[in-house]
């Protein structure tokens, strides 16, 4: 007898050091991206004492809310146990578009960003259809958007920039307001804030929400009562391609331009961001809060190398490290099988 309960007392030790994440919540949790968060404004705070100041977290805010508008809808791609790479070739081509019917098409404004969101939402059920109905795999499909729709930005306007002083004379962007701010409050952090909160209930209270996190933990069973999961992968890349597109007018609307180029990176920044909020990529299991707030831990470490000095390679090398820190607490069995 004492002989097995000196044989069962390290297997119970293990159990435990096994279980530790677990004090951060189930997997999936918000609260596991809230102590990622947490981790890095402390390490952020110990490095650069400036960080905190108000002036640099406003920054932070605004410089981070096109990529959390973009998590967002890629929150909703990979809960289904998909991936959309094409997010910044979509966000760079609407930015283009909007700026390109506002400068040389003159067009108004509110008609130039209907525009552009409904590219961004006709690019994603284009690509809806190639997964669902061309059985294509959605790496596949999306890795061909981002080649694809690079080429489209840059044939607006030859490669080249496009701002108010592209015509003569100058014609400014109207939706600048967009940019704008409300109480002392930046518009892009507030509309941000208000797409995190839309896509947290629409996840959480709707039956949508529900059918999305089905499809991702077994789409044969979600299939077998009744869902029509090829209507909802579409759904959720029309959702990808909407939100992309409206982060392309935020920052053509904040940078007072736009350039073919804008939001490299952003992509991957955004899929790092989704996985660092708990949201595994098999799907099925997460939070828009979560995948919010690691797309803002992302853009605090991109704000950081920029107040360190760092050379802007840096920020590969610490994407990837936390990237690999993510993925092994999103596999819901802690950091050991």
């Amino acid at each position: 007898m004492a002989k097995d309960s000196q044989v069962a007392a390290p297997r119970r030790e293990g159990a435990v050091w096994r279980r530790w994440p677990e004090v951060f919540g189930a997997p999936g949790s918000v609260r596991r991206s809230v102590a990622f968060l947490i981790l890095a404004l402390a390490i952020a705070r110990a490095v650069a004492p400036s960080f905190l100041s108000w002036p640099n977290l406003n920054a932070l805010l605004i410089s981070s809310s096109f990529l959390i508008v973009i998590a967002v809808g890629e929150a909703f791609v990979i809960m289904t146990g998909m991936i959309d790479l094409g997010v910044q070739s979509v966000l760079a081509s609407a930015g283009m578009l909007v700026a390109f019917l506002s400068v040389f098409g003159r067009m108004p404004a509110a008609a130039a960003v209907a525009v552009a969101l409904l590219f961004g939402m006709a690019i994603g059920a284009g690509v809806g259809l190639l997964v669902t109905k061309g059985r294509i795999p959605s790496f596949i499909v999306t890795l061909g958007v981002y080649w694809g729709f690079t080429g489209v930005a840059l044939l607006f306007n030859g490669g080249n920039y496009i701002n108010p002083y592209s015509v003569q004379p100058p014609r400014p962007f109207g939706f600048m307001g967009i940019a704008g701010h409300l109480g002392g409050v930046s518009d892009l952090i507030l509309l941000s804030f208000l797409v995190v909160l839309l896509g947290q209930l629409l996840l959480s209270y709707t039956p949508f929400g529900l059918w999305v996190r089905s499809v991702g933990s077994n789409e044969a069973a979600a299939r077998v009562v009744g869902l029509n999961t090829a209507a909802l992968k579409i759904a959720v890349f029309v959702g990808s391609g909407f939100l992309a597109a409206l982060a392309g007018v935020m920052i053509t609307a904040w940078q007072n331009s736009i350039y073919p180029g804008t939001g490299q990176g952003f992509s991957l920044e955004a899929i790092a961001g989704v996985i660092l909020g708990g949201i595994p990529f098999a799907g099925g299991r997460g939070t828009i809060l979560g995948a919010a707030i690691g797309a803002l831990v992302i853009g605090l470490i991109d704000d950081l190398i920029v107040l360190l000095g760092l050379p802007a390679l840096y920020e590969y090398i610490f994407v990837a490290a936390v990237l690999v820190a993510a993925g092994l607490q999103a596999r819901g069995k802690g950091f050991a099988k």
